[in-house]
């Protein structure tokens, strides 16, 4: 088969599968139906052939049918094409002309679909993510990017997002509708440094979005699996489903469940990612490779780090999502990895010396509206001061002031400064 009569085919394929062509494309298709009774033949044995299964099968799979419609046409490779029952002459003539015209409306018409009720294939979401455009955290506002490159922007510090069958609803007011094209295709939601969204997908799972997070799902699951791509901070309450498996992937790694509740951090600049499992039960695999999976249990850390190598660690779960409540709790935690969290919270840089960097801190911290009084109670658990930066707060620690005031006395002595 030449270049030419394979770029025709993969063109009714996509047309056969309900795909989109461009405008060019609807054109080239038509222009080639037109030039020849033979074309329209093909194109009516590839219809019979294709269409019928098409219809009545809803895990179409657009590859095998592609290899189907090829062979059915041109026969496997190597191989001559099987033979074919032909209808009278009259009884083709009448439906070669039916065919053309119906193709003719539906390329013009109705932008290409003959989907009957059958369900849109969804395709592979690590494909989608490989040519994805690299997501930006720095701008003011949420995005909901629809797969037809639809963008609603989102204002709000905290926002809902619920899909149902027929539209998605943001803060319960504004609605946009969920086109035919769409539901097979994926959506993305980017929720920026300082902003926090909770998502209701359409299957009734929910998930709660923490700054500076990317997600990219269907707007309708497929009838075997549920999958979903995150990079960021999320936790998740998975609708139990026994037959289609949810499955969250990142960047290093998959966690698979039928319904359970759990914590998971995947920020592409962090050296670890982890799964905190709140109730139910989750396999863990570096991403790709689900032979090396583990299974955690309610209130068990699984984190990945750079070697590909899984530590688990008794944690207790409630620590790991209380930002969904608006506070912070930490236990033991490095002064900088707390830093790194109200940095993303607040849209903010918080700097610090390597000595405050190493501090720990233990307790609950209230995540109010304001920033300073946030450092403010930090300053009074700790050893430590702040002075407003042109970007945000720098922290230093009482002994390195006190060794710089004596070094410089007559230097001002850093006090803790609200720059509201």
């Amino acid at each position: 088969m030449d270049a030419q009569n394979r770029h025709i085919d993969r063109l009714i394929a996509r047309h056969l599968d309900g795909g989109s062509l461009s405008d060019a494309e609807q054109a080239e298709l038509l222009d080639w139906l037109r030039s020849s009774e033979e074309h329209r033949h093909s194109y009516l044995e590839a219809y019979d052939a294709w269409g019928g299964r098409h219809l009545s099968d809803t895990r179409f799979d657009a590859e095998a049918a592609y290899r189907c419609l090829t062979e059915r046409i041109a026969g496997p490779e190597g191989h001559p094409a099987a033979p074919v029952v032909r209808r009278s002459r009259a009884v083709r003539r009448r439906l070669v002309g039916t065919a053309c015209a119906a193709v003719c409306t539906a390329l013009l018409v109705t932008g290409f679909f003959l989907r009957g009720k059958a369900e849109r294939q969804i395709p592979d979401i690590r494909e989608f993510v490989q040519t994805a455009e690299a997501p930006v955290y720095t701008g003011k506002e949420a995005r909901l990017v629809l797969s037809e490159r639809r963008t609603v922007r989102i204002e709000e510090k905290r926002s809902s997002i619920r899909y149902d069958a027929a539209e998605i609803h943001i803060n319960e007011d504004a609605r946009e509708p969920i086109e035919k094209k769409e539901v097979a295709a994926f959506n993305q939601l980017l929720v920026p440094y300082g902003k926090q969204t909770t998502l209701t997908l359409a299957d009734g799972t929910r998930v709660w979005v923490n700054a500076g997070s990317w997600l990219i799902y269907p707007s309708a699951f497929g009838d075997d699996s549920r999958e979903i791509y995150a990079e960021g901070e999320i936790y998740i309450e998975v609708a139990h489903d026994a037959a289609r498996p949810f499955t969250v992937h990142t960047g290093k790694m998959d966690v698979r469940v039928l319904g359970t509740r759990f914590y998971l951090s995947s920020y592409g600049r962090d050296r670890t990612q982890e799964v905190v499992l709140r109730s139910g039960s989750v396999s863990v695999a570096p991403a790709g490779a689900p032979e090396r999976g583990i299974r955690i249990v309610p209130d068990q850390r699984a984190s990945l780090d750079t070697a590909g190598t899984f530590r688990i660690r008794e944690v207790r779960a409630e620590d790991y999502i209380s930002w969904i409540h608006g506070y912070y709790r930490f236990d033991n935690t490095p002064l900088s990895d707390v830093l790194a969290r109200l940095a993303r919270y607040y849209n903010r840089t918080f700097d610090c010396s390597p000595e405050v960097g190493v501090m720990t801190i233990s307790g609950k911290l209230e995540l109010n509206d304001d920033p300073g009084e946030v450092l403010r109670i930090l300053s009074l658990t700790a050893p430590i001061r702040f002075r407003v930066s042109e970007n945000g707060f720098r922290l230093s620690s009482v002994q390195t002031l006190r060794k710089e005031h004596d070094d410089n006395p007559n230097r001002m002595p850093m006090e803790n400064r609200n720059p509201n």
